[in-house]
């Protein structure tokens, strides 16, 4: 068996070869199907070789410098180092292990399926009925449609440990040995560090199977100890869980109602083909997450499957007890898998708008948002996934129904099935893009990398993949959420702003380019130019190289508590506020929040003793200290505009937004 095992696993991993073609031959120098969301995938699997999954090291990677933290922003991915780590540390790059993983969940997902199938299927059934059963449940799922329009998503296509954790639930309830309920630990473990989608979107499947095929009334042990053994699992899972939970609370992300219902399932979706398929027309979507088409094979192998079943449970039968019990066995795997297909799509439609009323009934994704975590994932359309697993499931078992008696017949009908199935799935030529040119650094010890236009999706995975390579600490990133600094970043710079350049650069050399391609007329590159001790270092791949030598960090005097002050009837966009008597001011502050948008790039701060005369005692960028603050506390945004000690009755602010008025604080000496 070991051997045969080992034969279907080969046979498997040459039609993923086959079906990834020709990536096989460029397994360390091209990236599949596009640089955008692969290269953060890369990345990830460099950081997992890179440090200790779950050490205070792994959770602070060197992107978005300087926030901590910044793998809570991403999938982590830790699971897929099972295979991705090894190539590394056998002297492969990150590119190498990604492409390899990536082949091997096709090959693996069908791999466990067929075992799955294989044993659903009746003993009693002859052996080719069974064999042809299990390839028809392997290739609906391992090779499937769907998988076509996933292409750019690893984690998505990562999916192989769970058939392999509902084969373990079977044959535990079947025979009771221990050793499925080690397996089943390690597969749902292996699936939950695999994917944080799967963890969350697994668990209902398991629940419904508990629930479905367990005897709960006659024999509940095994059903006990299967529940026992994930809780005693999944507590592993806790503090990965509560860390995430706690990173990304303090930045204040999150996901909205808008963007759960831009990546939800519609009905259109399961008529939408990826452009990725050989043999099906390619339908416009608005997004890659629309692409549910499940082909036409599995879906007539389940219709019949379903007829003959029914039919079959009408007739009297003429086998003998063990025989029924197998079929009636059988049906109700059919039943059920047919049964959690349809939810899990239901599922994928997402969340009910707000205010649908009755509605919700026919969305139950919508008590799952309710349910910690689920308000942090954004594309419910991925339960798409385990619905393809159920209707994969039922297509063989469906198969092992229809299947003729005859031999002849029966191979005939198989080999339709079998070749419908790959022409389902079969796919184009795997499209495969070039990586990121590296870049020759200047010898600038302890620098730090910054890539422009920051916030441009294809300059920070670029700024990323190259980082696999020089290794040094980098301001650009590319995440599930983008991080309250880095966007008050990203805008300063388009407003012109040069303050938050030379706030990254206060304690540290900073290394500059500039992407031409994102950066037509140039006025990135002229604000560059003209930061005071700029130095250029002529062109790389990733466009022109400066550096900065590190600037001195100000020191700033202690502040005490804010004065009492009053707001003072002013202009439309000043605010003047009075503090009762002449007072030694030395902070202005005020929470920013998410109102960086709504703030001048200059700010003009007056002081006054009269009221009559005033005087100019702060005139400056505004970047700068909101990207301090940022980083300082991500949800307040505490800005600080630290001014030289002056006496003043009255303070100007100019110009300010109304929000402001509410705010503003005055702070005097410690």
């Amino acid at each position: 068996m070991r051997r045969r095992a080992l034969l279907i696993l080969v046979a498997f991993l040459a039609l993923a070869v086959v079906w990834t073609w020709p990536l096989a031959r460029h397994l360390s120098s091209r990236i599949p199907h596009d640089p955008g969301d692969p290269i953060l995938n890369i990345w990830l699997l460099w950081w997992n070789a890179q440090a200790i999954p779950f050490t205070a090291r792994w959770w602070n990677p060197p992107i978005f410098y300087p926030m901590p933290g910044a793998l809570a922003l991403s999938e982590h991915l830790a699971g897929i180092g099972l295979f991705a780590t090894p190539v590394q540390w056998f002297h492969g790059n990150a590119l190498s292990g990604y492409n390899i993983a990536l082949i091997l969940s096709f090959a693996l997902s069908g791999f466990f399926t067929f075992f799955l199938v294989r044993r659903l299927v009746p003993a009693s059934s002859p052996a080719s009925t069974r064999a042809a059963a299990a390839i028809c449940g392997a290739l609906a799922y391992g090779f499937g449609p769907y998988r076509a329009g996933q292409l750019a998503h690893l984690q998505v296509l990562t999916s192989q440990w769970m058939p392999l954790a509902l084969l373990a639930m079977h044959a535990h309830v079947e025979d009771g040995r221990r050793r499925w309920l080690l397996v089943f630990a390690a597969a749902w473990l292996l699936q939950a560090l695999s994917n944080g989608y799967y963890l969350l979107f697994f668990p209902v499947l398991i629940v419904c199977w508990l629930v479905w095929f367990v005897d709960w009334r006659r024999a509940p042990s095994r059903g006990i100890a299967l529940a026992a053994t994930w809780v005693g699992a999944s507590l592993l899972l806790v503090p990965v869980l509560l860390t995430y939970a706690r990173i990304q609370r303090g930045l204040g992300v999150g996901r909205t109602a808008g963007e759960m219902g831009l990546f939800s399932a519609n009905p259109e979706s399961f008529l939408q083909a990826s452009g990725m398929l050989a043999f099906w027309p390619s339908s416009a979507a608005l997004t890659t997450e629309d692409f549910l088409f499940p082909g036409v094979t599995s879906v007539v192998l389940v219709i019949a499957g379903c007829v003959a079943a029914a039919c079959r449970a009408r007739r009297p039968h003429e086998d003998g007890p063990t025989e029924r019990t197998e079929c009636a066995s059988s049906r109700s795997a059919l039943v059920f898998y047919v049964g959690a297909a349809v939810l899990m799509w239901v599922l994928a439609f997402g969340p009910a708008p707000p205010g649908s009323g009755m509605l919700v009934l026919a969305r139950p994704y919508t008590f799952l948002v309710h349910l910690p975590g689920f308000d942090a994932l954004r594309v419910p359309a991925r339960f798409a996934m385990l619905a393809t697993l159920c209707f994969a499931t039922a297509a063989g078992l469906a198969f092992a129904r229809i299947a003729p008696r005859q031999k002849r017949w029966r191979w005939l009908v198989a080999a339709a099935a079998i070749v419908g199935l790959l022409a389902d799935g079969w796919m184009r030529a795997m499209p495969l893009a070039a990586p990121p040119g590296r870049l020759m650094l200047a010898d600038v010890p302890q620098a730090l990398m910054l890539a422009l236009p920051a916030n441009e999706g294809p300059v920070d995975v670029a700024a990323m993949y190259r980082q696999t390579v020089h290794g040094r600490p980098i301001v650009n990133g590319y995440s599930g959420y983008t991080p309250p600094h880095y966007m008050i970043l990203s805008l300063a710079l388009r407003r012109g702003d040069p303050s938050v350049i030379t706030e990254l650069a206060k304690g540290r050399p900073l290394v500059i380019t500039v992407n031409h391609t994102f950066d037509p007329g140039g006025r990135l590159r002229q604000l560059v130019e003209g930061l005071p001790g700029i130095e250029a270092r002529g062109a790389s791949s990733g466009g022109s190289m400066f550096v900065l030598p590190a600037l001195p960090a100000a020191r700033v005097a202690p502040v005490g508590d804010p004065w009492p002050a009053s707001v003072r009837d002013s202009a439309r966009d000043e605010i003047e506020i009075d503090l009762g008597q002449s007072r030694v001011v030395r902070t202005v502050g005020f929470p920013l929040r998410w109102h960086y948008r709504e703030l001048d790039r200059r700010i003009v701060i007056e002081g006054s003793v009269d009221g009559v005369n005033w005087s100019s005692i702060w005139e400056d960028w505004t970047g700068g200290p909101a990207l301090a603050a940022a980083l300082a506390d991500p949800r307040e945004v505490p800005v600080r505009l630290t001014i030289p000690d002056v006496s003043a009755r009255y303070v100007r602010l100019r110009p300010a937004s109304a929000w402001m008025r509410r705010e503003l604080q005055l702070y005097g000496p410690k």
